[in-house]
């Protein structure tokens, strides 16, 4: 480790990796710091839509993230009561699939690849303690670091970019400003089932009603991933026994109850109260936020790796040419064009008592009571070609 680098990456899970990956392959010598032992796991989002495989494939890690054991899923079912609709995954750039990774392998196949990567210097186990500034006070020149492989120190930097998350200590030590904010909606819990009993197709599995909904994906070590969402007006009561309210609502939903009876939950219930929906200034003088720390958006669309992936690549792209006011104010540009007609997806899914116009609602329940019409709408989730303002043709 030297003193000196171009830029220095706070986080390195999705977002900060491969971050690094892309940046060193553009020529920066950068410096990637995660405070947490790698690999490691973490509370989450799981689903991979066509838009992150195709990323993973551009970082050259989707062949060992596919040999890690999630099964690819080339259809999404959608079930109400007893009812289901099978819908085809729309190909996006050749990919026509979405896969459930658990974050112990994903991020630390990203890890290891950006560890890999020439011009990166990887730790894990190290945490940014203060900001460095310029005699102006203005301007990011770098940080101090401490960690057991680098001691406690200084590092400099043209850029400090934020990749650590919702509680991002780059946002807070810039003071970055927060706007168009979604108050929390649903709760959301979830664990992973061994003996699944599950039909064919492959699918990623919701099952709706008016409050509350079941998600399901195939996912690593032959486990089923298995997430409950609900409105938030109960939380209180849910919360007192979390474990078996998980599992007596989820099993109150009547495919679930078949395809979970001789299933065995093998590990604790993972779950938090519900999601602040945001967007942060996302660059100033000498720092950077990309993932969470940037933007957030309620867990029911399951984009959030999604949006880490893509934003290190809007990033990289944006500052090919060298680090520049023009070139990241470009990439804030392509962060809010790219997430905002997810971002009011997510609101009309997350809350439709709230968000969604009654248009709205007559136009997505004649979509989704077709195969042909849900394949169509999921792709307001991963293709661009099929936003949100086209989807429910409504201006943004």
């Amino acid at each position: 480790m030297t003193n000196g680098y171009d830029i220095i990456i706070i986080g390195g899970r999705c977002a900060g990796s491969s971050a690094a990956i892309g940046l060193a392959r553009a020529g920066y010598r950068v410096l990637l710091l995660e405070r947490q032992e790698m690999p490691s796991d973490t509370i989450s989002t799981h689903v991979l839509w066509p838009d992150g495989v195709a990323a993973l494939e551009r970082l050259g890690v989707l062949d060992r993230v596919l040999g890690s054991g999630a099964p690819k899923a080339h259809h999404f079912r959608l079930v109400r009561g007893e009812d289901e609709i099978v819908a085809p995954i729309v190909p996006f750039q050749g990919i026509d699939y979405l896969l459930c990774v658990r974050r112990l392998y994903l991020d630390g196949i990203l890890w290891d690849a950006a560890k890999a990567t020439p011009g990166v210097d990887a730790f894990d186990r190290t945490s940014a303690i203060s900001l460095r500034r310029d005699e102006s006070g203005e301007r990011v020149i770098g940080l101090e670091l401490k960690g057991p492989e680098v001691g406690h120190r200084y590092a400099l930097a043209e850029l400090v970019v934020g990749a650590d998350g919702r509680g991002s200590f780059v946002a807070r030590e810039v003071g970055a400003a927060e706007h168009d904010i979604t108050p929390p909606g649903r709760y959301w819990y979830y664990g992973y089932f061994s003996g699944v009993d599950l039909p064919e197709p492959i699918s990623m599995t919701e099952s709706d009603t008016e409050t509350d909904m079941v998600g399901s994906m195939p996912t690593n070590d032959g486990l089923q991933m298995v997430v409950y969402g609900a409105y938030d007006d109960d939380f209180a009561e849910f919360r007192r026994n979390h474990r078996q309210g998980y599992l007596d609502r989820v099993r109150a939903h009547p495919w679930f109850e078949r395809v979970l009876h001789n299933a065995t939950l093998e590990t604790q219930v993972y779950g938090f109260s519900g999601v602040r929906g945001y967007y942060r200034t996302a660059h100033g003088p000498g720092w950077a936020l990309i993932g969470d720390a940037a933007h957030q958006k309620d867990p029911l669309v399951a984009r959030g790796v999604n949006e880490a992936l893509r934003e290190a690549e809007w990033l990289s792209e944006s500052l090919a040419g060298g680090i520049s006011v023009d070139g990241l104010a470009r990439y804030e540009r392509l962060l809010r064009e790219h997430t905002w007609g997810r971002t009011l997806n997510s609101r009309v899914l997350m809350r439709p008592d709230r968000y969604m116009t009654p248009e709205q609602g007559e136009r997505l329940a004649m979509a989704t009571s077709t195969p042909e019409g849900l394949a169509e709408y999921l792709r307001v989730e991963y293709d661009d070609a099929m936003g949100f303002e086209r989807f429910f043709s409504v201006a943004r």
